[in-house]
């Protein structure tokens, strides 16, 4: 009797494909993870700018002079609840004042999601023109 050699994958060949195969989907899912982070990570510091910008415009839109301190809120964005908070400093320039605003997560008020500064102060106006801060009206060269 003659034996035929079977063909076919040893044991060990099995298991040195199935470990390669286990290490190249835990890396595919570590990067997947890492990526599905940094989406969430980008969506809360997007949110978290708007809510800065919202707070500064609100604030340019007031009809009152601003009033140097600090004040705060909180509200409710996108399903999830956030804290602001605003510092109205002088400036070297009359009725210009620089407005720091940091927005972060109501369960950790301590972490900083965004951060912005702007200047508030009414519209300098001459003779139909909005003028630049430090200008006095121009005369017409005609």
């Amino acid at each position: 009797m003659s034996m035929s050699r079977q063909r076919g994958f040893t044991l060990l060949e099995v298991m040195v494909a199935m470990a390669i195969t286990a290490l190249g989907l835990s890396a595919t899912y570590y990067a997947v993870m890492q990526s599905i982070g940094a989406i969430d990570r980008l969506q809360q510091k997007t949110f978290a700018h708007w809510i800065a910008i919202n707070q500064l415009t609100e604030m340019r839109l007031q009809q009152q002079v601003a009033e140097t301190g600090e004040n705060n809120g909180d509200l409710e964005y996108a399903d999830q609840r956030w804290i602001w908070r605003s510092r109205v400093s002088a400036t070297g320039v009359d009725n210009l004042y620089r407005v720091d605003i940091e927005v972060s997560k109501e369960n950790s008020p301590d972490d900083v999601v965004s951060d912005i500064v702007g200047f508030i102060g009414p519209p300098i106006v001459g003779s139909g023109r909005i003028l630049p801060w430090s200008s006095e009206p121009a005369e017409d060269t005609g």
